[in-house]
């Protein structure tokens, strides 16, 4: 089965991208709140989980 077709692992893409782009701005603009860097730490993980989750499938 193509990657791009099991939502878990599209879902999990857009997780990691989302949460390294909140966690880049945090880290270019430290004088914004923490928020961005919580928000994209859960992000990074949750779509870290969801990217295993759909390599863990058996085929």
């Amino acid at each position: 089965m193509n990657r791009f077709l099991d939502l878990r692992f599209v879902i999990g893409l857009f997780f990691l991208l989302t949460g390294t782009i909140l966690l880049l701005h945090k880290v270019f603009h430290p004088e914004q709140p923490d928020v961005n860097l919580w928000c994209g730490g859960l992000f990074v993980l949750f779509g870290l989980l969801m990217t295993m989750l759909s390599k863990n499938e058996k085929e």
